[in-house]
């Protein structure tokens, strides 16, 4: 017999060299099972994989279904189903070049099922509240089909907690789960004990470049304090946006004797001194350049200066601002703040039609200077979303008072037109609008929410601005008027070529409004002039806003108004590594009037190339409201002025 085995294997070899079998490709399609199922399964039998290939033999083929009805229900074990049915079926090609057809059919049948579910926490922390929140959300109960890797997250979710509130000694003492297939039931075991939990133990630098008082202030642990992940991540933080270090490291050492975390420090100073330049382009401002200088440390406490200086073409607009930052009680996001912003620009006081949008007398032009200063307080509150120690964010909360010193002077009989000596002769009450001089002292508030990550194409987030001021006449002040303003952009990913743009402002001011009727020959026009200053005064329209229309001309008769209301929605495609293209649609107007508002709308397309100097952007824009003007090209490079 032995010699006939080896004779028949001889001639099998030989037969196979002598009549290689056919080069073959295969089609599978699975029915029964969707989601994770159908994926488990997809990437578990071998017939899914045999598709990528064209060189399969026919005994292969064969070879391969009948495997894949085990492959398959190993593949349904992990969700519970232990019972299920698969039917297997290889058809060969109808025509020569067509691949074979396998056809795949579950039948799923009922899960296994737990008939006894026993989870114990013992020890220290088993009455912590990120314990018992998992105890209550934990899948696992009896009733409940059985699903493998739902039970492992869960499990990994328990060991994180135990890591992230301090209990690095937990360790479970039984975990189990029993499967009865024939029964369709399953018994699960689980038993933690916590151990200790950890303490902060040395929780400030031993030294540093700094002050130890600095550091103190830096340093938001406390010795003895229960240990969390949490505080770690705002610990690195508070360090990370203290603008003082260059790079630092906060290392954990974990004392198992003493069950406390101490913490090791290595801190980097950065240069006192950064400067930085920028220039930009764009159809609103023209040619513009900004420079800027940051003192990110006068002192050992911890005090700094920001300065910046800006020019643009349009309006031949300067502008020079500088704020110092004083550290205020022991909390590190909490600082005494007073600033400086010096402006002055080329502006014009404008007579427009706003139903037709267009000039009904000439302009008169002028200088016009600001002058304010502000000062109160910063709180940066730091705040955690539900998600454990997931998401912190940063709200900058401002209380201040201003005082604003503007004038304008555009009554300057060299610089008239005719048109312009003839309106002022017609109507003289006009001249007190085109010389003004007038003082404001205001508080107020802001607040601002931003939530941003990722670059270029890919940047997406939130950032909420908000803030609410207000100035009496019988407070030292020229005017009085009650404010309040929020407004917001939201950026998302729908994929990885796919976003949406989302923006949209509301501001209200409760003031006094004057109404001219202006006559000159047959020209008349009724002109609505905010008591407001212009620096407070709200204004749409350009390269930022609603597009379609010149900047900041959306306003009542292009002076400034009470009241602000815009929306832009905008659908970005990314074509390449750098590029996309855009369509958008925007509605806003800026007015005195609440009651008699009137929205100009604007749509069109353009792209965007992301770069190192930021997006550069191209918009060609129609105004739906002003269809027999042209299409509006916008262009923006680089940031916008201070």
């Amino acid at each position: 017999m032995h010699y006939v085995a080896r004779f028949t294997l001889l001639v099998a070899v030989l037969f196979c060299f002598a009549n290689p079998a056919q080069a073959e490709r295969v089609v599978t399609t699975l029915t029964g099972v969707e989601a994770e199922l159908r994926q488990n399964v997809r990437a578990h039998v071998g017939l899914f994989q045999a598709e990528g290939l064209d060189n399969l033999s026919t005994w292969r083929l064969r070879q391969l279904a009948d495997r894949a009805r085990d492959e398959a229900r190993a593949a349904l074990r992990p969700f519970g189903y232990y019972s299920p049915r698969v039917l297997v079926r290889l058809e060969p090609p109808d025509q020569p070049n067509q691949p074979w057809r396998a056809m795949i059919d579950i039948d799923l049948g009922e899960p296994v099922r737990f008939s006894s579910v026993d989870i114990q926490l013992h020890g220290p922390g088993a009455e912590h509240p990120a314990f018992q929140s998992w105890l209550s959300t934990q899948p696992t109960h009896v009733g409940a089909a059985l699903n493998h890797p739902s039970w492992d997250q869960s499990v990994r979710d328990l060991e994180r907690a135990c890591q992230q509130y301090g209990f690095f000694d937990c360790a479970f003492t039984h975990r189990s789960i029993t499967v009865d297939p024939a029964r369709g039931e399953a018994t699960a075991k689980l038993q933690l004990d916590t151990g200790p939990r950890y303490h902060f133990g040395r929780t400030q630098p031993e030294d540093g470049p700094f002050t130890p008082k600095l550091m103190s202030r830096l340093t938001v642990l406390n010795t003895g304090q229960p240990y969390t992940e949490a505080e770690i991540t705002r610990q690195r933080q508070v360090l990370a946006t203290a603008g003082l270090f260059e790079r630092f490291v906060v290392e954990e050492q974990h004392d198992p004797d003493r069950h406390v975390v101490d913490l090791d420090y290595e801190l980097f100073a950065r240069s006192r001194d950064s400067y930085r330049a920028t220039v930009g382009l764009g159809t609103d401002t023209g040619a513009r350049l900004q420079l800027g200088w940051q003192r990110h440390y006068l002192s050992a406490r911890g005090n700094r200066l920001d300065t910046g200086f800006g020019i643009q073409e349009r309006n031949e607009e300067y502008i020079l601002r500088s704020e110092y930052f004083h550290p205020r009680g022991d909390d590190p996001d909490e600082f005494w703040t007073s600033g400086i912003t010096l402006r002055r620009e080329q502006d014009s006081f404008r007579f427009n039609d706003d139903d037709r949008g267009e000039p009904v007398f000439e302009s008169f032009s002028g200088p016009r200077e600001q002058a304010e200063l502000r000062a109160g307080r910063l709180d940066q509150r730091r705040f955690q979303t539900p998600q454990i120690a997931r998401h912190i964010h940063q709200l900058e909360e401002r209380i201040f008072m201003a005082v604003l010193n503007e004038s304008f002077d555009a009554l300057r009989p060299s610089a008239f037109t005719p048109e312009n000596t003839a309106l002022l002769e017609a109507n003289p009450e006009l001249a007190e609008h085109l010389k003004t001089s007038n003082q404001t002292i205001a508080l107020g508030a802001s607040w601002r929410l931003p939530e941003i990550s990722g670059r270029g194409f890919y940047t997406e987030g939130t950032v909420v601005n908000a803030h609410i001021m207000g100035a009496g006449k019988g407070l030292g002040s020229d005017t009085s008027f009650l404010q309040a303003y929020i407004g917001g952009r939201w950026h998302h990913l729908l994929s990885d070529r796919h976003k949406l743009l989302l923006s949209a402002e509301i501001g209200y001011t409760e003031t006094t409004t004057t109404t001219l009727d202006l006559r000159l020959g047959d020209q008349i026009l009724e002109l609505s002039i905010s008591e407001l200053p212009e620096r407070y005064r709200f204004k749409t329209g350009g390269d930022r806003s609603v597009r379609g229309y010149g900047f900041e001309t959306l306003s009542t008769n292009r002076n400034g108004g009470n009241h602000l209301l815009t929306f832009s929605a905008e659908y970005e495609y990314r074509i390449g590594d750098s590029w996309s293209l855009a369509a958008f649609y925007d509605i806003g107007n800026a007015f005195n009037d609440w009651n008699t508002r009137k929205l100009k709308r604007g749509v069109g397309v353009g792209f965007r190339w992301y770069t190192l100097i930021g997006p550069i952007q191209v918009d060609v824009a129609q105004a739906l409201d002003d269809l027999d003007r042209p299409w509006r090209l916008h262009f923006t490079l680089g940031t916008r002025l201070l």
